[in-house]
């Protein structure tokens, strides 16, 4: 059976958890983490680890299992990649024992503004693994200059939301084969969780933020912003009830100080003075990557199966666990699955119905 560090305690349950988040100190949460120890050899993909939270995440997953694990970094900055790969533990020369065998550290190069680039790293990632034990999904973008991709997509929903929803799809028969050896199979994104409310429904008639004018630069990259945590949490709601041994967990990272982070701040023009205030004050309540990547990792190693929308700590905001395959219905009441309220969720039943109707349509 899997092994576990801790678990969520009303994972076992099938209706939602809406807990009140604490903030557990970063002893807690790194000794919680240092307990992570599976008798077997994990694959673990992580998209977006050349950098800012996914960085951290690889870095301290590898450090946690001392390098005994097959890591596979998905990005396009090789040489950032190499650099990473070059300084992870790597397991002693002299053990031969079983534990320590099929361990490996590599790049898979990828531009995951285009979805057939997606498509053919996935392939790749097929080539070298017969299972997959945690798909964490970190790569974003953060920009308010709106843009459309050669294939058509919104760039801002590219980045942030399609191409997460093609790694999944894609490499999904290898989380259900690690599930089969009755191994973790866990998928993480790390976005914009906890921000669903029934005040804020996703916008049926603008799927893909392409049909309603997208005349103010301001105005159009905002809602793509706010479209991909609604659209994360449909997709990851819609793979949870179709693969109820999986857990699928929306997770919001905080403000961390990365270089993302600090170009999105960066305004030019009459603005300028603006980017120098944000330069001020983002020492005093953005966190650094390594302590983001703490908590990410506290929450990536609890909750067995299900859906699971996360604070910026690890905690759970709220959790559905499901015993058997959903079909969903037609509710458009938003914060509701499968007739469960849930704390920060962002979609409905017909929502999320919608919305994976039009990520397979658009990303074929």
């Amino acid at each position: 059976m899997p092994w576990h560090n801790h678990c969520d305690p009303l994972r076992t349950k099938r209706t939602s958890s809406n807990l009140a988040p604490t903030m557990p100190s970063q002893s807690v949460v790194k000794a919680s983490n240092a307990s992570f120890g599976p008798a077997y050899v994990p694959v673990a993909i992580f998209v977006g680890g050349t950098s800012g939270v996914g960085q951290g995440m690889v870095e301290a997953f590898a450090r946690y299992v001392q390098g005994r694990a097959h890591i596979i970094i998905v990005g396009r900055n090789e040489h950032a990649a190499a650099s990473i790969l070059a300084r992870l533990p790597k397991p002693a020369s002299e053990s031969t024992s079983a534990e320590a065998e099929g361990w490996k550290h590599e790049f898979v190069p990828c531009d995951v503004s285009l979805m057939a680039n997606v498509r053919a790293a996935c392939a790749e990632i097929r080539a070298k693994c017969t299972h997959v034990n945690f798909l964490v999904l970190t790569a974003g973008y953060n920009s308010w200059y709106p843009a459309v991709t050669s294939e058509g997509l919104d760039l801002h929903l590219a980045l942030r939301y399609y191409q997460r929803f093609v790694f999944i799809q894609e490499l999904l028969p290898l989380l259900q084969a690690a599930q089969a050896l009755f191994q973790d199979a866990k998928v993480m994104s790390v976005l914009g969780a906890g921000r669903g409310s029934p005040k804020r429904p996703i916008d049926l008639d603008n799927l893909g933020n392409t049909i309603k004018p997208r005349n103010s630069r301001f105005s159009v990259a905002l809602r793509s912003l706010i479209m991909a945590s609604g659209y994360t949490d449909a997709m990851l709601a819609y793979f949870a009830t179709r693969n109820p041994k999986i857990a699928f967990t929306h997770i919001h990272p905080g403000i961390v100080r990365t270089d993302a982070l600090r170009s999105a701040s960066s305004f030019g023009g009459l603005l300028t003075p603006l980017s120098w205030i944000f330069s001020f004050i983002l020492p005093f309540f953005a966190v650094s990557q390594d302590e983001s990547a703490e908590h990410m990792l506290y929450g990536l190693f609890s909750g067995e199966r299900g859906l699971f929308i996360r604070d910026r700590y690890g905690n759970v905001v709220s959790q559905l666990v499901f015993d058997n395959t959903v079909e969903l219905g037609d509710s458009l009441e938003t914060s509701v699955l499968n007739g469960v309220p849930m704390l920060g969720y962002g979609a409905s039943d017909l929502g999320v119905r919608r919305i994976m109707e039009h990520s397979v349509t658009v990303t074929r």
